[in-house]
């Protein structure tokens, strides 16, 4: 079988260029990928994927959401290459985000005659309707997609909601996201991982609103009027000035700020800390899709503190991997995070429970159920 992938960034680090690195290494070994990537991506797709057949594109995924005159004119040359360019067969098409991605790869398949599967991954499955244009041309591939693969229910959800008239017949079947967190992290550490002494919480993710620093902040905040010796480490790109300025004025004593970290500075941070914690938020059309960074805290044996916002829910088992609170509840997550710092074999109970849910969600669970979806799909008797 094979199968042309639209792929979403690769030259950049971030959870597209990790879901793809995952994915496509799996999913290789059940089908003949043809990967259609972006020209900036070309040199990252040819060292990520040397075994692959590549063919390159003048756009495929990127931010559309700046400068309508510029997203269209992208969006033009790469339709412009679906339509005039050479093209080896293939039995399917699927498209590794929901848009433009989404479109590029809609256009291809009925080129090809070929059925069209879609992945959502979170923001970009709904985001298109802050456009007129964008609406237009997305509720068309909404209409012709056979699947929709969302990475968990709630993404499939929102778009549902967003878009009832175009997404009314479209058959959604969310597969949760992978990881291979796990194989870098080997169980005996995850086992044998003693936390430091003082009581630390870890975040790791880019700071930004979505991921709601400020909440976790006010949390920790509460956390130190009962834990004094508590501190906060918190990993990402301090990239967003504004808010990381705002951020800094109100931040309790114990705060560090760590910047981008190397995979061995990062690596140490979760070793010692005791407890994961991020409380993302959704702001407008931007909310958090799955949540992959839960995953990586449980291949080192964390327990993780999160919020009831976009996929986390699909990401976290509340009471077993961790506890899951209220998005704004402040006091809500300072409660669990002191639960689980004041109480060790509580924390090391679920920090366990999240390694084997980490070492369950894997790359090859996920290839192996979109592969079994790609041979239902091939297998339908016309209607």
């Amino acid at each position: 079988m094979r199968v042309a992938y639209l792929m979403p960034p690769l030259s950049q680090p971030g959870g597209w260029r990790t879901y793809a690195i995952g994915f496509v290494g799996a999913i290789a070994r059940r089908v003949t990928p043809l990967l259609l990537v972006a020209r900036e991506d070309e040199a990252a797709a040819a060292r990520l994927f040397p075994d692959c057949e590549r063919i390159v594109l003048p756009a495929v995924q990127y931010p559309f959401q700046s400068g309508l005159r510029q997203s269209l004119a992208r969006l033009a040359a790469a339709l412009a290459a679906v339509r005039f360019g050479r093209f080896p067969d293939v039995d399917l098409v699927h498209s590794l985000e929901a848009y433009p991605a989404g479109l590029i790869g809609d256009r291809l398949a009925a080129r090809l005659g070929r059925p069209h599967v879609v992945t959502a991954h979170g923001t970009y499955g709904v985001l298109a309707a802050k456009s007129r244009a964008h609406t237009a041309l997305y509720q068309g591939v909404l209409r012709r997609a056979r699947v929709l693969c969302p990475v968990s229910p709630f993404t499939g959800e929102l778009i549902r909601q967003t878009f009832p008239r175009a997404a009314a017949r479209l058959a959604i079947r969310p597969i949760l996201n992978g990881n291979d967190f796990y194989r870098t992290v080997g169980r005996e550490e995850a086992l044998c991982r003693q936390p430091d002494e003082t009581p630390t919480v870890l975040s790791v993710g880019a700071i930004k609103p979505r991921k709601g620093y400020h909440v976790s902040l006010a949390a920790f905040a509460h956390l130190k009027r009962r834990l004094p010796e508590a501190r906060y480490w918190i990993v990402g790109a301090l990239d967003q000035r504004r808010y990381v300025d705002e951020l800094r004025a109100s931040a309790a004593e114990g705060v560090v700020w760590l910047g981008k970290a190397s995979d061995e500075q990062l690596h140490d941070c979760y070793r010692r800390a005791a407890v994961f914690l991020l409380a993302p938020q959704q702001v407008g059309l931007h909310f958090e899709g799955f949540g992959l960074v839960y995953l990586e805290a449980g291949a080192y044996g964390l327990p993780v503190v999160g919020t009831a916002s976009g996929g986390v829910p699909s990401a976290i088992r509340h009471a077993e991997t961790g506890l899951v609170v209220a998005p704004q509840d402040t006091e809500g997550l300072a409660d669990a995070l002191y639960r689980l710092l004041g109480d060790r074999e509580l924390a090391r109970e679920m920090g366990l429970a999240n390694r084997r849910w980490a070492e369950t969600l894997t790359w090859e669970k996920n290839a192996g159920e979109h592969a079994a979806l790609y041979r239902e799909i091939l297998t339908e008797k016309p209607s």
